[in-house]
């Protein structure tokens, strides 16, 4: 069983990448808190490049994606730490007292969350320069 498997809404994945991609040392953009669900909603740019990306995205230099992932009918939080850079790695497994427990640990960020569903939320693509 992979991540994938756990989350609702799978397809964009599906359709983007020829294997489950990896949420290991992924960097971490953006996390928001909602009452309504509740829900944590959390973007993390892939490290790998998409398989398949569409004409007009290849066209415009895209090469990479963000993730972005959904938790709903959130139980419980907690968040500690914030940078401006956030690699970590994200954990989707089954939980014990709820559906699904979540967790993104890294040097600057960790964060839990144990919630009734994980939903792809969507892939957004996007032009990433190498590394220096």
């Amino acid at each position: 069983m992979t991540w994938l498997d756990l989350t609702e809404n799978p397809e964009a994945v599906n359709s983007t990448f020829e294997e489950v991609p990896s949420l290991t040392d992924v960097e971490i953009v953006r996390v928001v808190l909602e009452r309504d669900g509740p829900t944590v909603e959390i973007d993390a740019a892939l490290n790998q490049r998409p398989d398949k990306i569409s004409k007009r995205l290849q066209s415009a230099g895209a090469n990479a994606v963000t993730l972005r992932l959904q938790l709903l009918g959130v139980e419980s939080v907690s968040l500690e730490g914030w940078e401006t850079e956030n690699r970590a790695t994200v954990e989707i497994r089954p939980g014990v007292s709820s559906r699904i427990g979540v967790s993104v640990a890294g040097p600057h960020i960790r964060l839990s969350c144990n919630c009734s569903w994980v939903r792809i939320a969507g892939l957004t693509a996007y032009r990433r320069e190498s590394r220096v």
